[in-house]
């Protein structure tokens, strides 16, 4: 998403002087604010700052372990003691991690063979000493299949994320704000926090190298509005452009496969991924979450209309109708950083590739797939659209964006009037979905809401699994 007419009412520092003293001090302060600091139950910590401190960011949680990313300031190897309960008698983990200066000192720590829907804790300790250098908690997902009805889900979820850096930002009024955000979706303890593309803004300096990839990525991870966020959640990432290369980047940018290798080290995937993308599939309770790669294999926006032309790729769609078919969720979200199915978008948008997008709409009609709804980021402000669909339930999709980045005020006539629209569903302001599913087994509802960067709920939509299968074969 451009730059051009994005503009944020809520942001006041447009004097330059000004926003040069704001980001001249606040990076300076950066690296000392930016390791989270440790509960005193856990023991004496390291001083924030101090050069043998890590980042720690919780990846994925399954039924029996989750991975555990770190970075640090330097080369060191860490020992990683986890606890399963509270009380002295508590099982013991312990794991060594080594942060590799050739990868940035970052590892990704699989932990394994833990009860499932249990609570546990860890400490990260020098690999021979006894200071604490992080620590915090973590929860398995709750073993549920053929013993209970399955427990309620909250997904947390959204899309561009830029933090403002005075030394590559463009001149003028910031670009990003509102990043009390990110605490925020911190305090609610969601399940899962889904970021859906444009999780980092390359700069143009940046994406030439790796070294200017792996900077960005690190300015957000130490960045200190984020550390309460990266432990108060297991995290799962797709990808846009910002996070790719350059705006509205598709596959012919060459250097793909540097930003690619950042992204993987990154974001600790919880699926095997194909060599040249990042798409997959995550469970959480009884939902499925369809990750899609809208970039890597994206033919370029101006390409002559033919069948040939495709935002997925024909061994993506192939796969993601493989894998509704085999699904039993009552709940699946195809999740993508474009916007899938609104007509009038002046934006990238899935609409620009139309036989492909027909394609998936025409065999969705006739397998005629239960539960399914669409999840994107992208457009700087919410919406939910409703397509109708003779016969079947219609095709929902729900657009949550920006998290900090500036916002669309006015997306157009066309946009405001687009007959697909769901009256009272734009909103133009910072924000985030917030998606819960609960009761029964059998009688599963779902609830999305949309809240600002304070938490205030700005819409809802409330449906049910029955409601997601009128029309459908059971």
């Amino acid at each position: 998403m451009s730059r051009q007419d994005l503009i944020d009412p809520c942001d006041r520092l447009t004097l330059p002087a000004r926003r040069q003293a704001l980001f001249t001090a606040r990076d300076l302060m950066l690296a000392a604010l930016a390791m989270p600091a440790v509960p005193a139950l856990v023991g004496p910590a390291v001083a924030a700052g101090a050069a043998s401190a890590v980042q720690v960011m919780h990846g994925f949680a399954d039924l029996q372990g989750i991975t555990l990313w770190f970075q640090g300031a330097s080369a060191q190897s860490l020992r990683v003691e986890v606890r399963a309960g509270e009380g002295p008698g508590a099982a013991l983990q312990t794991l060594r991690a080594d942060l590799d200066p050739r990868a940035d000192c970052v590892a990704s720590l699989r932990i394994t063979e833990l009860e499932s829907g249990a609570a546990h804790r860890y400490t990260v300790h020098p690999l021979e000493g006894p200071e604490v250098l992080a620590g915090g908690t973590f929860r398995t997902q709750t073993h549920w299949q053929w013993r209970s009805d399955p427990p309620t889900v909250r997904i947390a979820a959204g899309s561009c994320a830029y933090l403002n850096d005075n030394k590559y930002d463009r001149p003028g009024r910031p670009y990003g704000g509102g990043e009390a955000i990110f605490d925020t979706i911190a305090a609610t303890s969601p399940d899962l926090m889904l970021w859906l593309g444009d999780n980092i803004y390359l700069r143009d300096p940046e994406w030439t190298s790796r070294e200017g990839i792996s900077r960005r990525y690190r300015y957000y991870r130490s960045h200190p509005t984020l550390q309460k966020l990266w432990q108060a959640a297991p995290h799962v990432a797709i990808w846009d452009d910002h996070d790719f290369g350059p705006d509205d980047s598709d596959a012919s940018f060459v250097n793909r496969q540097w930003t690619l290798e950042m992204f993987r080290r990154y974001w600790p995937l919880p699926y095997a991924t194909p060599a040249d993308g990042l798409y997959g599939m995550v469970t959480q309770g009884d939902v499925d979450v369809f990750l899609l790669d809208d970039r890597s294999y994206r033919y370029p926006n101006r390409w002559p209309e033919g069948s040939e032309k495709a935002m997925y790729g024909g061994t993506q769609m192939q796969w993601l109708k493989a894998a509704l078919l085999y699904s039993q969720a009552p709940f699946k979200i195809i999740a993508g950083g474009s916007q899938f199915w609104n007509k009038v978008s002046r934006a990238e948008c899935w609409a620009r590739f139309p036989a492909e997008q027909q394609s998936l709409r025409r065999w969705l009609d006739e397998q005629r797939i239960r539960g399914v709804f669409f999840l994107s980021g992208d457009r700087h402000f919410s919406q939910m659209l409703r397509v109708e669909r003779p016969g079947l339930f219609p095709i929902h999709e729900i657009t949550t964006s920006p998290l900090t980045a500036g916002v669309v005020t006015d997306p157009g006539a066309a946009e405001r009037n687009n007959p697909e629209l769901v009256p009272g569903t734009m909103y133009h302001g910072r924000n985030f979905a917030m998606i819960t599913v609960s009761g029964p087994r059998t009688q599963r509802a779902l609830a999305v809401e949309i809240r600002d960067t304070n938490g205030e709920k700005k819409w809802e939509w409330r449906t049910t699994a029955a409601e997601l299968a009128e029309g459908t074969r059971r």
